[in-house]
């Protein structure tokens, strides 16, 4: 059997749940030396979070950014430990994350250190948490409505505090900002023959400019990340992308938090690229899931399946 040439993708917050990547801790000494590198980096217990804590407490977000991230590295650091015993590279044609996931792909990919990653995902995750503190923040997916059509249900609505913040298919929209906003907005979206309305797992409102006072703060940590080209391209979350660019990556980073994440388009780039295969690499199926909505199942896969990582080795 041929090995796939693959895309490599990691969600963002809300795919945490009890026992993350602990399947990849316990058998992997690359994966455990990443929790102490992260324990010490961060100051968080991030074993107790990803193994032990509920999932409405691990969806803090000062808590979950980090840990999402971990537990989405740990998966590429089993796959590449595991590549190496076989004594064989098998990289990605490319990376692409989810909103918080684009720093995990960012790291897979090496533009950014583990380190330099751990750090700016924790300050990012500090900094959102904070606002979202200020702010009655939610975000829910419209099943069944293409993206112009949200869109037009967002100006309708006239409420500056609520805006589109992702496509992940085409017909699965996230919006984001205020509560009521992001309520009202859902409503309508059923009377204007939504399938239905998906509350997500998330204490804030990402990508919406109600998330304005934490991208002050983070705008000087990218301006000053060490970026560096990435071994493979990564795809743009706000542009949908690939690039190994680095002033296109740090430009991306600055559009980061308000701009809505295009991720069926970074999809599309990843199949152009010639992947055949979607590797979600966790935590969690989320991705995968959201996927194979739109796409044939055989072109989707998970290394948080029992047989994950064997699909990929050479």
């Amino acid at each position: 059997m041929t090995t796939p040439r693959y895309a490599l993708l990691f969600p963002g917050q809300g795919a945490q749940f009890p026992g993350m990547a602990q399947r990849f801790h316990d058998a992997s000494p690359a994966v455990r030396d990443l929790f102490d590198l992260a324990e010490s980096r961060t100051g968080l217990p991030l074993r107790e979070i990803c193994f032990r804590t509920e999932r409405t407490d691990q969806a803090r977000t000062d808590w979950n950014q980090p840990a999402v991230f971990l537990a989405g590295l740990a998966g590429w650091y089993a796959l590449v430990e595991q590549t190496a015993r076989r004594g064989a590279e098998h990289p990605p044609v490319c990376v692409a994350g989810h909103s918080l996931g684009h720093f995990t792909a960012l790291a897979a990919a090496g533009a950014l250190s583990a380190t330099d990653a751990l750090d700016l995902v924790a300050r990012r995750g500090e900094l959102m948490h904070r606002a979202s503190l200020a702010a009655d923040g939610a975000m829910a997916t419209l099943i069944g409505l293409s993206e112009p059509a949200v869109a037009d249900l967002v100006r309708a609505a006239g409420d500056d505090a609520v805006s589109v913040a992702a496509v992940n298919g085409p017909d699965q929209v996230v919006v984001s900002g205020a509560g009521p906003a992001v309520a009202a907005v859902s409503q309508r979206a059923v009377a204007a023959g939504a399938e239905r309305v998906v509350p997500l797992a998330i204490a804030l409102a990402a990508h919406s400019p109600l998330m304005a006072p934490a991208d002050a703060g983070f705008t000087p940590l990218v301006a000053d990340a060490d970026l560096r080209e990435p071994r493979v391209p990564v795809v743009l979350n706000t542009t949908g992308r690939a690039s190994r660019d680095v002033a296109e990556i740090r430009a991306d980073l600055h559009r980061h938090m308000l701009a809505p994440v295009r991720w069926w388009q970074c999809l599309a780039t990843a199949r152009d690229a010639g992947a055949d295969l979607l590797v979600d690499a966790g935590p969690g199926r989320t991705l995968s899931k959201v996927l194979r909505r739109d796409l044939p199942a055989d072109a989707v896969h998970s290394l948080d399946h029992p047989r994950g990582l064997e699909a990929l080795l050479p």
